[in-house]
């Protein structure tokens, strides 16, 4: 899947969140969106699946502009993305296997006799075989996330968008999900996007970097390019973390 953001522009009252954002995102690829606390990423982010929708512009998905399209037509659309939000939104009260199975059984994606063996699929693809019984509250931080991911595979996407995925994880964890996203990446060969503010993901996982500061794209490289800028502002970033 092949995203083209062009020049959008979003405001809630007076905070104006995007102003003029273009952004190619690249199939098969894994995007980077990085910025300060409050420079839209999220935003940015919740445009490519029209859940928020710009004032201005154009997210061309596939050749296709929906940012005019009726909430019916989005409807397919997303089912062909998944979003990994940053709480990883798990239901305490359900297991495991449930939690995976959730969108296959409210959405009728498959048999009733064919879920057990999809949920099975994809925790072996997060390394999470046979913990279908667990509760989500007896897993690590970095389990839950992984079982989030889980859910969202059996949609079998073509887009994965990443909110902060290591948050909150300490190091080692934050490297195993790190080295999930690029496992999935690879094999699956889905079109990848992270936004996250943690540099040693970005520049493991990174093909391209997006720098978000004050609602603009301010740069768009490579690691080793974004290492080497002169741009004030990502010197800063850098130096902090």
């Amino acid at each position: 899947m092949e995203i083209f953001v062009k020049n959008i522009y979003k405001s809630f009252g007076n905070n104006k969140v995007l102003q003029g954002i273009s952004l190619n995102i690249p199939a098969g690829k894994i995007t980077i969106i990085v910025g300060g606390s409050g420079s839209g990423k999220s935003v940015l982010l919740k445009h490519l699946t029209g859940l928020v929708r710009p004032d201005k512009g154009e997210v061309i998905v596939d050749g296709r502009d929906i940012v005019p399209l009726p909430e019916s037509a989005l409807f397919p659309l997303r089912q062909r993305i998944a979003m990994i939000f940053q709480s990883g939104g798990l239901l305490a009260s359900m297991s495991v296997g449930d939690n995976v199975a959730l969108g296959l059984i409210e959405h009728r994606l498959a048999p009733k006799s064919k879920i057990p063996g999809i949920v099975k699929e994809k925790l072996a693809l997060v390394h999470l075989e046979g913990k279908e019984d667990e509760m989500p509250a007896n897993l690590s931080g970095g389990m839950r996330k992984r079982v989030s991911i889980a859910r969202a595979l059996t949609l079998n996407p073509e887009l994965i968008l990443y909110d902060e995925p290591t948050a909150g994880l300490d190091p080692p964890m934050a490297e195993t999900i790190d080295d999930l996203i690029l496992e999935l990446a690879r094999d699956l060969k889905v079109t990848t996007v992270v936004v996250t503010h943690d540099l040693i993901s970005v520049l493991k996982l990174a093909d391209t970097i997006n720098m978000l500061h004050e609602g603009k794209i301010i740069e768009s490289a490579s690691p080793q390019d974004f290492m080497q800028s002169s741009n004030s502002i990502i010197k800063e970033f850098i130096k902090r973390k």
